[in-house]
């Protein structure tokens, strides 16, 4: 009998029927897997995008996180005695001793943030990461920082001493809520 080449064309077309039921009896299993491990591949990447990025100042210490930072690392006697020092001169009646209180003031509010970990240049880098969050009192330190850096620069800025203590009064909230005092 001879084969026709319709004949040839039948077999070949069942042949290839069967080979492509059993590839896609292999294939559907494996896009299945696929598509499972980047959906999981996807949503990795996404979380550790979520969890990585962190807006500026989230990244530092609430007040209860600081207070355990400022038990362990600060020294506390330290700075009690420099803060008595500050008091001292604020109560002097002298201008010049009002302005070194409030100068010394905001350094040592500087020391403290640089300790627990904000990062910066200068005060005001370090002042522009913290929230109310951080600090209820923040908007005012702004204020008190602002009043040392006239007296810093510029020789001609009266300070009273009303001034004077608020501003240390400010300084001093700071330092006790993140327990350095």
């Amino acid at each position: 009998m001879q084969t026709t080449f319709l004949d040839w064309y039948d077999n070949l077309s069942a042949l290839s029927f069967s080979i492509m039921n059993s590839y896609n009896d292999f294939i559907f299993p494996l896009q299945v897997i696929s598509v499972v491990v980047s959906t999981l591949l996807l949503l990795t990447i996404v979380f550790l995008i979520i969890k990585l990025r962190k807006p500026i100042g989230q990244s530092l210490k609430t007040v209860g996180e600081i207070a355990f930072v400022s038990e362990n690392e600060l020294p506390r006697k330290e700075f009690a005695q420099n803060w008595q020092n500050i008091l001292n001169k604020v109560e002097s009646g002298d201008e010049n001793s009002y302005k070194i209180a409030v100068i010394e003031a905001d350094k040592m509010l500087d020391d403290v943030l640089k300790r627990i970990g904000c990062a910066g240049a200068d005060m005001g880098e370090r002042l522009k990461q913290i929230t109310p969050r951080q600090l209820s009192n923040i908007d005012e330190i702004w204020q008190a920082h602002k009043a040392r850096n006239r007296i810093a620069h510029e020789p001609e800025f009266r300070l009273t001493q009303s001034q004077a203590k608020r501003a240390v009064e400010i300084f001093q909230r700071a330092l006790e809520d993140l327990q350095a005092i």
